[in-house]
């Protein structure tokens, strides 16, 4: 197999960074598109009180498997992983924040 040499985009903390930051560029994203008449603390709020924002956030981690399959592709196995890691993480979040 072919790997791509000294790319930039293959690094770990890149796949941190982008494992992080997507979930919460959708859930913006999903703000922004339907509920754009109401506060985003009185959105949240609402969220809350229906029991459904961890819901919405794990919607939203989903995001991440698209990005890791297309590190895959593309063979950069050290930026997939750091998807893979800031997914997991999230897992964790969603767990702890079920139990109590």
């Amino acid at each position: 197999m072919r790997r791509h040499k000294n790319n930039k985009l293959d690094n770990t903390g890149i796949g941190l960074l982008v494992g992080f930051l997507l979930p919460v560029i959708v859930f913006f994203a999903v703000y922004f598109i339907r509920e754009r008449g109401i506060s985003f603390s009185n959105y949240v709020g609402n969220l809350l009180y229906l029991q459904a924002l961890v819901k919405l956030g794990s919607l939203c981690v989903f995001a991440n498997s698209a990005v890791f399959m297309g590190f895959i592709k593309l063979k950069f196995d050290k930026a997939a992983r750091g998807v893979l890691g800031a997914t997991i993480i999230y897992a964790f979040l969603v767990l702890i924040s079920r139990a109590f």
